[in-house]
C-alpha cells in the first residue's frame, strides 16, 4: 500500500473514533476499538497488495481472522484467546459498518464475516464472604488515603458495580439520605439506581466530608472518587492498584480485581437466597442468561450438600451401618 492510501485509512480511523464518541461509546470501548482498527490497518499495509480499503475484499477478512486464530496478526503476536479475537473483529465490523452507512465503500466486505463463538466461563477467583469481609476491614480509615479506598470498595462490593461506573460517578450520583447510586450510562448506555449498603453509606460519607473537599480541583469537576495528588478523576490503573493493595493487606493469595468485587457481590447474594432477577437488574445485565453464570458458580455449595445429606454418601461414611434390612 502506498503512502497516500495510509494515509487515507489513517483518516478514516480518526473519523471512525469520533464517531464513536458521538455515538457515546465508553471510552475504554473507543479506545479498543481504535487499537483493533489500527492493527487491522497495519496488517493489510503489510499483508495484501491493496492500495485503498475500498479494494478489501471478504477474502482479506477472512485472512485476518485465520492470521488472528493462529496468533500472525500482528508482529509479535502471541495466540489470542477466542474472546479476544471476537473483541477485535467486532471492531473491525463496526468499522466497515460505519463506513458503508457513510457511504465511502460500495459494499460491506464484513457483512459475511462469521464472529468466533466464545466459550461461557464461569468467574474465576470469587472471594468468599469471608475474604470479601477481610479485605474491607483491613482498609483502615485513618489516613486520608485509606478513606477513600475503603469508600471505594464498599461502593464496588457493596453494589456490584462496574470499574468504568465507578470511575465515572459524580457527586450528585450519591444520594446517602435514600442510600441509593445513580449508574449514568452504564453498558449499553443505560441508566438505573442501584441501593447502597449501611456500610458504604457511611464509608461514603466520611469521604465526602472530610476527605474529597482537601483534593478536588476544578479540573476535577463533580467525579466522586478524585486522586489525592492531582484532584482529578482516578484512572483504571489507580482503581486495580487500590483494589490490589486492599487484598496483599488481607493476606488474599487469589487474583483480585474490580471485577472480582462484582463476582464475589453477585456469588454472595445468590449464596443469601436472592432473586436471580433481582441481581440481574442489581449488575445491570440486559439478559437473564447473563446473569445466570453465576447459578454455576454455587457447584462448590451443591457438592457440600451433596456429601452431606445424600444417601449414598451417607453409606460411604459408614452412617447407615447398624440399621435394619
Amino acid at each position: 500500500m502506498n503512502e497516500s492510501g495510509k494515509r487515507k485509512l489513517e483518516l478514516l480511523r480518526r473519523r471512525f473514533g469520533e464517531w464513536l464518541a458521538a455515538c457515546n461509546y465508553a471510552v475504554r470501548t473507543r479506545e479498543e476499538y481504535d487499537r483493533s482498527v489500527r492493527d487491522f490497518v497495519e496488517w493489510l499495509g503489510r499483508e495484501t497488495e491493496i492500495e485503498g480499503i475500498n479494494e478489501a475484499l471478504p477474502q482479506h477478512l477472512h485472512q485476518y481472522q485465520m492470521a488472528l486464530c493462529q496468533g500472525g496478526a500482528k508482529e509479535g503476536d502471541c495466540i489470542l484467546s477466542v474472546s479476544t479475537q471476537a473483541k477485535r473483529l467486532a471492531a473491525i465490523k463496526t468499522w466497515f459498518e460505519w463506513m458503508a452507512g457513510e457511504q465511502l465503500l460500495a459494499f460491506n466486505p464484513a457483512s459475511a464475516l462469521q464472529m468466533p463463538k466464545v466459550p461461557r466461563g464461569l468467574p474465576r477467583d470469587v472471594l468468599t464472604q469471608e475474604e470479601a469481609r477481610m479485605l474491607l476491614e483491613s482498609t483502615p480509615i485513618e489516613k486520608a488515603r485509606d478513606v477513600r479506598d475503603r469508600a471505594m470498595l464498599e461502593v464496588l462490593y457493596g453494589s456490584g458495580i462496574r470499574r468504568e461506573e465507578t470511575l465515572a460517578l459524580t457527586i450528585y450520583d450519591a444520594d446517602l439520605m435514600t442510600g441509593s447510586l445513580r449508574i449514568e450510562m452504564g453498558k449499553g448506555r443505560q441508566t438505573r439506581i442501584v441501593p447502597l449498603t449501611q456500610s458504604a453509606i457511611a464509608a461514603l460519607k466520611l469521604y465526602l466530608e472530610e476527605v474529597r473537599p482537601q483534593w478536588a480541583s476544578e479540573a476535577g469537576g463533580t467525579v466522586l472518587f478524585v486522586s489525592s495528588r492531582s484532584g482529578r478523576a482516578l484512572s483504571d490503573n489507580d482503581l486495580l492498584r487500590i483494589v490490589r493493595k486492599a487484598a496483599r493487606r488481607a493476606g488474599i493469595k487469589k487474583r483480585v480485581t474490580p471485577h472480582t468485587l462484582r463476582h464475589s457481590c453477585a456469588t454472595h447474594l445468590l449464596q443469601e437466597q436472592a432473586d436471580i432477577r433481582q441481581i440481574q437488574k442489581l449488575l445491570g445485565h440486559r439478559k437473564l442468561s447473563t446473569t445466570e453464570i453465576y447459578t454455576h458458580v454455587e457447584i462448590g455449595d451443591l457438592q457440600q450438600v451433596i456429601a452431606r445429606c445424600h444417601p449414598r454418601e451417607k453409606v460411604e461414611r459408614g452412617e447407615d451401618a447398624g440399621k435394619s434390612e
